[in-house]
């Protein structure tokens, strides 16, 4: 729409602000309904579900590093480890533990390829130090679906899995949640 302005110098000049409105509303809309959808996804895929299935497609793994307070294995400072360290052979398939949406499928100079996938219930997953990414942002995946393989890509000393868990924000234990002894299958 059209809208006369008026200077000063009374000089006139034609603006445009109706167009400016209609985007910021339909950025608006849009915001509503990538939430829509991604709740619409969540029930279709099982909300409710909030049993984590362990992450590896294989029997021989060890619990590398635990969560909590370790020294660091690259330069020895301590930190807090926000998830485990799950050893295995490079090019181990990785699996979603639980129904969700990538939300990121990327590279990190520390994570290496890493995914993060948002799940019913508040829970959040990370999977990081892959060799591939076989998922993308934005895409739907089932609990126990193929999203990568591992592999020591960014900071890592071997080829490890390393997965993360959150509940609305705040990191957990991914062994308590797993139900993982310390020292493997």
């Amino acid at each position: 729409m059209q809208a006369k302005r008026r200077y000063p110098s009374g000089r006139t000049a034609r603006t445009w602000t109706a167009p400016r409105l209609r985007r910021r509303r339909r950025g608006v809309l849009c915001g509503l309904f990538c939430a829509a959808v991604l709740l619409a996804c969540f029930r279709a895929c099982g909300a409710g579900r909030t049993k984590l299935l362990f992450p590896l497609d294989a029997s021989q793994w060890r619990l590398s590093a635990a969560y909590g307070w370790r020294a660091d294995p690259v330069d020895g400072e301590l930190q807090f480890h926000e998830g485990i360290d799950l050893a295995c052979a490079e090019g181990t398939t990785v699996l979603a533990a639980l129904d969700g949406v990538v939300t990121a499928a990327q590279y990190s100079a520390s994570y290496g390829n890493y995914l993060r996938l948002i799940h019913a219930d508040g829970f959040e997953t990370v999977y990081a130090h892959l060799q591939y990414l076989y998922v993308r942002p934005g895409e739907v995946v089932r609990a126990g679906q193929a999203v990568g393989s591992a592999g020591e890509t960014g900071r890592a000393t071997g080829p490890h899995l390393h997965f993360e868990v959150l509940r609305k924000s705040k990191h957990c234990d991914p062994a308590s949640a797993l139900g993982l002894a310390e020292t493997g299958p």
